[in-house]
């Protein structure tokens, strides 16, 4: 009876300390209620009159960066079908892109690790191309975006598994200042 009442023991100490572990070390939720707590508390600046800040400020409306784009497409394919998303990205990206002189965008085609290595970076680039097309066909100019292939060589997920090669045929579409 002693040695069971002293795995058990040992198992809840281990694993509240896992639990601890991954909590605040992997995924850093610890950090968070520190960062809240700062955050809410408010500073006290001295009273300005508005409408003299208003006069010697200039207002300037700020565009937000848009969030990169992931496209994903199917076995062997470099067509794909706009969905919701895409086309708030894409008019994001426009306003953005009219906002900030100098940037552009950058279409990166991947694939995953079925066929040869020659083939997945031309696929890769396809992809990449196909996207740009949709872009300058929807009025983002052509030589505002660079296209690029890496084809098998970035995998985000296993290629052993129908679900990893899935989420590795894709495109990254994201917005880089010069």
């Amino acid at each position: 009876m002693k040695p069971l009442f002293i795995g058990i023991l040992l198992f809840l100490i281990w694993s509240s300390l896992s639990t601890w572990y991954y909590v605040c070390h992997v995924k850093d939720f610890c950090n968070g209620l520190e960062v809240s707590q700062q955050v809410s508390k408010p500073e006290t600046q001295p009273e300005t009159d508005s409408a003299a800040v208003a006069e010697t400020v200039p207002a300037e409306e700020i565009t937000p960066l848009p969030e990169n784009l992931i496209i994903h497409f199917a076995y062997n394919r470099s067509d794909f079908k706009p969905v919701e998303e895409t086309s708030r990205f894409l008019s994001e990206c426009k306003a953005y892109l009219e906002k900030e002189p100098g940037t552009m965008l950058d279409i990166t085609g991947h694939a995953d690790a079925t066929g040869t290595a020659t083939y997945n970076q031309a696929l890769g680039m396809r992809r990449a191309e196909s996207v740009k097309s949709y872009f300058v066909g929807q009025g983002i100019p052509a030589e505002m975006i660079e296209t690029s292939s890496m084809g098998e060589s970035v995998p985000v997920a296993d290629n052993a598994t129908p679900q990893g090669r899935a989420k590795n045929r894709r495109t990254e579409i994201f917005i880089k200042n010069q």
